[in-house]
């Protein structure tokens, strides 16, 4: 099964995250097939590649509770931004 999920990057006490698409049995930081976007939680700044992440939806893969939230929340930010 394939998950799109948050790999950490960064440095002790600057934690920084890449959305990224990866085997479900893979470990967190292993090997990643696709990178969708990255994840500030200190500044709260996501960048997130929806097109990406729709056609990987589409092929089944399947969103941690978190990814679903950062991509809520996205999603939420880019229509204020456009009104």
């Amino acid at each position: 099964m394939v998950k799109i999920r948050l790999q950490r990057v960064g440095r002790s006490g600057l934690p920084l995250y890449r959305i990224v698409v990866q085997d479900a049995r893979v470990a967190r930081n292993g090997k990643v097939i696709e990178v969708l976007g990255h994840y500030n939680p200190l500044k709260d700044i996501t960048e997130l590649n929806t097109e990406l992440l729709e056609k990987w939806l589409s092929q089944g893969a399947q969103m941690t509770p978190r990814v679903a939230k950062l991509y809520k929340f996205y999603k939420k930010i880019r229509e204020q931004q456009v009104q």
